[in-house]
């Protein structure tokens, strides 16, 4: 799929080195289109980047892709490294994007629902987190993979 096009926001794309090492400080290999999408631009934006949380009947925003870059306060590692060592999101997770209100979106790097995209929810995190999806109840599937989740996005 050709992101470019949908996004308003781009940047240079993200080497196959800097894709590998997210890869490998994860533990677990990116699904394709996520490593399609940094391959084209390695952070930026959408428009539209609306977002429905049908379970809340409410909308958010999808804010500026996580670069590959580490040390960059829009990093995936960073983010990843901070959120997993306080245990606040799944092990086998890969936060891609905040939204305005410090919540973020993940996708699901383990086996029963690689690929999937999810919402994390700052304000309903378990007292003491966990290691997998299943035992984060602030995390809801929004899309069965990046690229429906990105052709779903719609006005803010």
């Amino acid at each position: 799929m050709n992101y470019l096009d949908l996004m308003d926001n781009r940047r240079p794309p993200a080497s196959s080195d800097a894709i590998r090492a997210l890869e490998q400080h994860i533990g677990a290999p990116l699904p394709a289109p996520y490593t399609a999408l940094l391959a084209q631009s390695d952070g930026g934006g959408f428009e539209p980047c609306g977002v429905e949380l049908p379970w809340r009947n409410d909308r958010t925003v999808l804010d500026l892709l996580f670069t590959t870059h580490p040390t960059d306060s829009y990093g995936v590692i960073d983010n990843y490294d901070m959120y997993r060592s306080m245990n606040r999101i799944p092990r086998l997770s890969c936060p891609f994007a905040p939204d305005p209100g410090g919540d973020l979106f993940l996708l699901s790097l383990e086996q029963d629902s690689y690929g999937r995209v999810f919402y994390w929810e700052h304000e309903r995190e378990p007292a003491d987190g966990g290691e997998m999806f299943a035992e984060f109840p602030n995390t809801n599937v929004l899309a069965a993979d990046l690229e429906s989740f990105i052709l779903g996005l719609g006005e803010a």
